[in-house]
C-alpha cells in the first residue's frame, strides 16, 4: 500500500483536497496515511488499492477533525476579560494574619498534644500508628486528637472574630 500511496500521491492530493477543500488538511492526511500504513503489517489482496487508501486518508482526516474540534478554542481577548484568581493584598494580609494565628495556637499545645496532632494531620499517620509510637492506647490517641481539634477550632474562631 505504500507503493501505491507513492505513486499516487499527486492524485490523491489533488482529490482530497476537493473533498476537505484544503490542501494543507489533504497533505496532512496523506502524512497521517504514510505513518498509519508504515506501523501496520504489510496489507495485501486489495481489490481497489487507490480506493483504499484515498478511503483511509478521509477516515484519518475526519478523525483529525473531531479531534480538533474538541480542543477548545480561545482568543486572547476571551481570556484578558477572566477574572484573576489571584487574592488582592488585604486578602493575602488577611490569610498570613490568620496562618499566624493558627501556628500560634499550635505552638501554645503541649507538645505531646502538639506531636499527636501533627503526626495525623500533617504526617498522615494513623491513630494506631500514632498509638504505638506514643505508648497510648487507640482510643486515647483518638481523645486527644478530638479535644485538640476543638480547642483550636474555638481557639481560631475567637481570634477571627477578635
Amino acid at each position: 500500500m505504500l507503493a501505491v500511496l507513492e505513486r499516487e500521491y499527486a492524485t490523491l492530493l489533488i482529490k482530497l483536497s476537493a473533498h476537505l477543500r484544503s490542501p494543507e488538511a489533504a497533505a496532512d492526511a496523506l502524512h497521517d496515511t504514510y505513518v498509519k500504513l508504515r506501523s501496520l503489517p504489510p496489507i495485501r489482496d486489495v481489490r481497489q488499492p487507490v480506493a483504499y487508501v484515498y478511503r483511509m486518508a478521509i477516515n484519518l482526516a475526519l478523525n483529525r477533525m473531531r479531534r480538533d474540534a474538541r480542543a477548545i478554542s480561545v482568543q486572547m481577548s476571551q481570556l484578558e476579560n477572566l477574572p484573576d484568581g489571584m487574592p488582592d493584598p488585604e486578602r493575602s494580609a488577611l490569610a498570613v494574619r490568620e496562618m499566624e494565628h493558627a501556628f500560634g495556637a499550635l505552638n501554645a499545645l503541649p507538645s505531646k498534644r502538639r506531636e499527636i496532632f501533627l503526626a495525623r494531620w500533617r504526617d498522615g499517620r494513623t491513630n494506631e500508628e500514632i498509638a504505638v509510637a506514643f505508648g497510648m492506647h487507640k482510643r486515647s490517641v483518638q481523645k486527644v486528637l478530638a479535644r485538640t481539634e476543638l480547642h483550636l477550632r474555638s481557639l481560631l474562631g475567637r481570634q477571627k472574630k477578635g
